[in-house]
């Protein structure tokens, strides 16, 4: 069945940011066909909206950070993993700060968002990129390859020098249902050694143990330990789908990234930008 997708209706939540500390309000609205996924200011209604778009990220240091005439939205991965996972095309995201909220540190707050102002078709035919060649980059012991594929697969290996972590790979399909089951409620993570140096860095100053998994010395010193089976790989995974929506299109492709991160997640986003072209889907997902 052709077509693009919104929202039904506006849906709003609140929280803090993960960085910024911050609390801020969203609304996410229907957006028309064609627009992709923006980001609007609350206070400044008159101000041009920021796409989720390659060409507007300019900070990958431990989120991903879109900025445009004098404006910056950080920490969208969560939520555009979420629009791309549950196939929604267009979708217009109100703020009024400068950082996303954290929620609980996984995607299920923007999934049940998204769940409860319902999908929406419209009457625009949906285009989404091919690649017809591999496509591939590398930076140190991190790498992600691109081959052609009829959906989008996703396969995605860790290697931690931790004794709670070590290695942990998954292989997907993307569709609604795997990215629920598989990747929404895996939580962002981090290391108790390293809160002081980040906090020093301006950085998860919002972060706590509700709205993130951190690991000590021997596991994690969350209560009730890790969500499920992988949630480390799992968290990867997710946040590789909210800069592969950077693409501004669905994409049907093999992704295969090893020790990925938001710097060559948002390399690799350029690059299939560039060489891959975009095609008339006969089928919305």
């Amino acid at each position: 069945m052709p077509g693009q997708f919104t929202v039904n209706r506006s849906v709003s939540l609140d929280g803090v940011g993960l960085h910024n500390g911050d609390a801020v309000k969203v609304r996410l609205d229907p957006a028309p066909p064609g627009t992709g996924v923006r980001f609007r200011h609350l206070g400044y209604p008159e101000r041009p909206p920021l796409p989720a778009t390659i060409d507007v990220a300019v900070d990958a240091r431990l989120a991903t950070t879109l900025g445009q005439d004098g404006w910056r939205v950080s920490t969208v991965e969560h939520l555009l993993s979420a629009v791309w996972g549950l196939g929604i095309d267009n979708l217009d995201v109100w703020l009024d700060g400068d950082e996303l909220p954290v929620l609980d540190g996984s995607a299920l707050g923007w999934v049940a968002a998204l769940d409860g102002a319902g999908r929406a078709r419209q009457d625009a035919r949906r285009t989404g990129w091919v690649v017809d060649t591999e496509i591939a980059v590398h930076d140190g012991a991190s790498s992600i390859r691109v081959t052609p594929a009829e959906s989008l697969e996703l396969a995605v290996a860790i290697d931690f020098d931790h004794p709670a972590i070590g290695r942990q790979s998954i292989d997907i399909c993307l569709s609604p249902d795997t990215f629920q089951r598989e990747l929404a409620w895996a939580r962002t993570f981090g290391f108790a050694a390293q809160v002081e140096a980040m906090r020093a860095a301006g950085l998860a100053r919002g972060g706590s143990l509700e709205n993130a998994l951190v690991f000590g010395e021997l596991g994690p010193i969350n209560e009730g330990g890790v969500r499920g089976a992988g949630e480390v790989v799992r968290h990867k995974a997710l946040d590789l789908v909210g800069d592969l929506a950077l693409l501004g299109r669905p994409l049907r492709a093999r992704v295969e990234a090893v020790r990925p991160g938001h710097a060559i997640n948002q390399r690799l986003v350029a690059l299939v930008r560039a060489q891959a072209h975009a095609t008339d889907w006969s089928s919305g997902r």
